[in-house]
């Protein structure tokens, strides 16, 4: 967002104005072409369920004609009088052993007519009759290996009720010769009661290829897909064939039971719309890719488009004509202005006239003028600035010499054996020097530390006190830098406030936590009052101004506690954390926490 703002804001008023316009015009092209086409695929979409939906009806009326030949030729062969009586005249005659080769070819050829006269009036169909003795009657030629496979069927639903029509579904053509031509068929199966004792088990098979022509032809998208699917979600058979007995993919978006839905697979969509089939717990499915099914709107949309490119073009040619002409005024002050910024002072853009961009440029041609009189004018305030500084100088003492002196004198005190006099001078000249020199905003944790023996020892000779510095600093944090003049003045504080009898221990820690330092200064003096200590945490260090100057020119650095805050919050801002606190047995602690700094 930033680099976006900064590239805008790096354009010529002329390039905002034409991308401005263009912007204009063209967002509400797009958002309109975008809600019209939006609304386009809408309607195609209903358009393309409907005809789906249409054709799933017609092919439920056509299926349902050819699965009725399939009930009719089994209500038949079930309840025929004729059929039962040949085949319960073989059960007989294989009970009483006088069934010869020749009688059972004679039922045969007579349970064969009279299947052959049913079916030459429906559709082609294979018929099984399968009794408990054995005997096989088909309207053809069946290899021997089945014989084996009909008999365990015929065990395996011969208690199935009469009334009861198995929907077997589809499986490879059994009937060798047809496989070729026919590799699939369609199944039923139910039993047939012969007597109190003895049943009969009746299959037909019929050939999946016409309704496998019906879903074809019935496709009316391309790349369009007709299914029949069973509950089991196995396909019966598909527009393509390619599909038949074999899962349907799908099976999971059709199983949610709505009529139509749209899902995505392998980064496309596809409109589904499912029906259920009159017969045998079956669906018929519509699979159309919804690119198929929205293929005229990618037409209208291309016509669309280009009018409106072409449109656009020619209007954006006018209206940058037209921009520029009325910016040229604009176009030469940029120039101008960019002259000035490279140093060039003397340049004028000319611009005259009455108008509000011909005011501007006269306008800056004065303003120009008289930046030039400023300039000159400058030039001879700083040169008398200089000269005043320089007198200044002359005038000062150099701190060199003052430093100078007081380690000659702390050599000839301490070679008359005065040693401590000499430390305390030692220490005064340091301290002097750290706050003389204030060009480094930054010192290491040991120099501050030693900055504030020095204090220290400073402090228990002007004062006659006893105020004890115990140190517990981890290495890892002597090296870490941190603000000059970060404890003196948490010190001197502990010094003026915290102790009546001029004796005590002030102790400073120091650790690493993670990414920050850790610093605590604390005492065994007598602590904050609670209102103090409610008013601090209510308003850290919140003292009034002339509070704070007050304690300042009380203080040897000049730095006050709230000063140390506001530079530490400056410094650091969020990552900042300090609290102050009394200690439980007796004095105050100040904790500050700030990240690690390596280098100055």
């Amino acid at each position: 967002m930033e680099i976006t703002t900064r590239s805008w804001r790096d354009l010529s008023l002329r390039s905002r104005i034409i991308l401005s316009s263009i912007i204009c015009i063209l967002l509400p092209i797009i958002l309109s072409f975008i809600l019209m086409n939006v609304r386009i695929q809408s309607d195609l979409m209903d358009q393309a369920v409907a005809q789906s939906q249409n054709t799933l009806n017609t092919l439920d009326i056509q299926a349902t004609t050819y699965v009725n030949d399939f009930l009719y030729l089994s209500n038949f062969l079930t309840f025929s009088d004729e059929t039962k009586s040949v085949l319960n005249r073989n059960l007989i005659r294989s009970e009483t052993g006088t069934i010869t080769r020749e009688l059972n070819a004679l039922d045969h050829l007579e349970i064969t007519r009279t299947m052959e006269d049913v079916v030459n009036l429906l559709s082609p169909a294979y018929i099984t009759i399968v009794l408990q003795n054995g005997f096989i009657y088909t309207n053809y030629q069946m290899e021997e290996s089945l014989a084996s496979n009909w008999i365990d069927a015929f065990e395996q639903k011969r208690n199935n009720d009469y009334f009861n029509v198995d929907w077997v579904g589809v499986h490879e053509n059994y009937v060798t010769n047809q496989q070729s031509s026919y590799p699939y068929v369609i199944s039923i199966s139910r039993v047939i009661n012969l007597s109190e004792r003895a049943n009969a088990l009746l299959n037909i098979s019929m050939r999946e290829e016409p309704i496998q022509t019906l879903l074809s032809e019935a496709t009316i998208y391309p790349d369009q897909e007709l299914f029949v699917v069973d509950s089991d979600g196995l396909v019966i058979s598909h527009s393509e064939n390619r599909a038949t007995m074999t899962p349907f993919l799908y099976a999971e978006a059709l199983d949610e039971g709505h009529i139509s839905t749209v899902f995505t697979e392998q980064r496309k969509d596809y409109l589904m719309v499912q029906k259920p089939f009159s017969y045998g717990s079956w669906r018929l499915v519509s699979l159309v890719p919804v690119d198929s099914a929205t293929s005229n709107i990618q037409a209208v949309t291309g016509n669309v488009l280009s009018f409106l490119l072409f449109f656009f073009l020619v209007f954006l040619v006018l209206l940058i004509f037209m921009i520029r002409v009325m910016t040229h005024p604009l176009a030469r002050l940029n120039r101008v202005i960019k002259e000035v910024k490279k140093g060039n002072l003397k340049v004028r853009s000319g611009i005259k006239g009455t108008k509000d961009i011909e005011q501007l440029g006269e306008s800056f041609d004065l303003t120009l003028d008289m930046v030039e009189d400023m300039i000159l004018q400058v030039k001879r305030v700083e040169k008398n600035k200089r000269k005043a500084e320089l007198e200044l100088l002359q005038a000062q003492v150099n701190p060199h010499f003052l430093f100078n002196i007081l380690n000659s004198l702390r050599l000839k005190i301490m070679l008359n054996g005065d040693k401590e006099s000499a430390k305390l001078i030692q220490s005064l000249s340091l301290l002097l020097r750290m706050t003389i020199n204030r060009s480094n905003e930054f010192v290491s944790l040991k120099e501050e530390i030693e900055l504030v023996e020095h204090y220290l020892d400073l402090m228990n000779f002007r004062s006659k006190s006893n105020i004890k510095l115990v140190k517990h600093l981890e290495n890892d944090t002597l090296a870490i830098f941190v603000p000059r003049f970060l404890l003196q003045p948490l010190i001197e504080n502990s010094i003026n406030h915290g102790f009546d009898d001029k004796s005590g221990t002030i102790m400073i820690d120091s650790e690493l936590r993670e990414a920050d330092m850790v610093i605590r200064v604390m005492d065994d003096g007598k602590g904050f009052a609670k209102e103090d200590l409610a008013l601090i945490h209510h308003n850290l260090l919140g003292i009034t101004q002339t509070e704070e100057n007050n304690q300042q020119r009380r203080s040897f650095t000049g730095i006050g506690i709230k000063n140390v805050y506001q530079r530490l919050q400056f410094m650091y801002g969020e990552e900042l954390r300090v609290s102050i606190d009394n200690r439980k047995e007796g004095g105050t602690a100040i904790t500050i926490s700030i990240p690690i700094k390596r280098e100055a």
